[in-house]
């Protein structure tokens, strides 16, 4: 059965689509870029938790990263960290009792010529296509709110899918 489309579907459904492609492109830009600079055999979650790692010259506990970054799978980011170790572009030390990880020199070295690569190539493109940073301001902001938008309407639909269930194991 085909029902008609509700006020705003076909508008998420573009949205949806245009983050689907954005996010892959992204991706694969990420790991590029990394490759670019020197890395290699790194993912796109051990390229930006690096990043993320590097970002002000803080140390960063798990939990941060995976909060900042709006990952639930702490483990993945963990895996990624070791990883990130392994290679010695991060290390960790101990803040009390608890692990905190911080950039290595290498790592700076290779945030640093990331940051290098994307100048000369992708804000380039984006000189050459006329886009000016305010735009960029402005797409950070709104991307920045529908991820909380996302975030929130996840956490009412499981809410939901609870009580709906519930319901139905109480009716039966």
């Amino acid at each position: 059965m085909h029902t008609e489309p509700h006020v705003g579907d076909h508008e998420l459904s573009n949205l949806e689509y245009a983050m689907i492609v954005s996010a892959n492109g992204f991706f694969r830009w990420v790991v590029h870029c990394a490759e670019a600079a020197g890395a290699r055999g790194l993912s796109t979650l051990d390229v930006l938790v690096l990043h993320m790692v590097n970002h002000r010259a803080r140390s960063k506990k798990l939990s941060d990263i995976c909060l900042i970054m709006n990952v639930e799978d702490a483990h993945t980011v963990s895996y990624s960290l070791k990883k990130l170790e392994e290679q010695g572009y991060v290390s960790h030390k101990y803040n009390g009792r608890e692990r905190v990880y911080l950039s290595s020199s290498d790592g700076d070295k290779l945030c640093e010529q990331y940051r290098s690569v994307r100048r000369d190539n992708l804000v380039r493109c984006l000189r050459e296509d006329g886009v000016d940073i305010e735009t960029i301001t402005g797409v950070s902001t709104m991307l920045n709110r529908i991820a909380r938008y996302y975030a929130h309407a996840s956490r009412i639909a499981l809410v939901g899918q609870e009580s709906d269930s519930s319901t139905k194991q109480e009716a039966e």
